[in-house]
């Protein structure tokens, strides 16, 4: 079941990191793009990590 929501997480990070660059190319790069990327970071690194490294009994 961990691999199944680690697989939904990802998908769901890339496909925001997508929209993000995509808003970029459309409308620039300001302060909004870098908050949206360090919240984006904080998923990746948190979620990810949490689900990889299950915590120890």
């Amino acid at each position: 079941m961990r691999q199944v929501v680690l697989l939904v997480v990802l998908v769901a990070i890339v496909g925001l990191a997508y929209l993000t660059l995509a808003a970029v190319a459309n409308g620039g790069f300001d302060i909004l793009t870098v908050l949206s990327l360090l919240v984006l970071a904080l998923f990746a690194f948190g979620i990810v990590g949490a689900l990889i490294h299950p915590p120890q009994e």
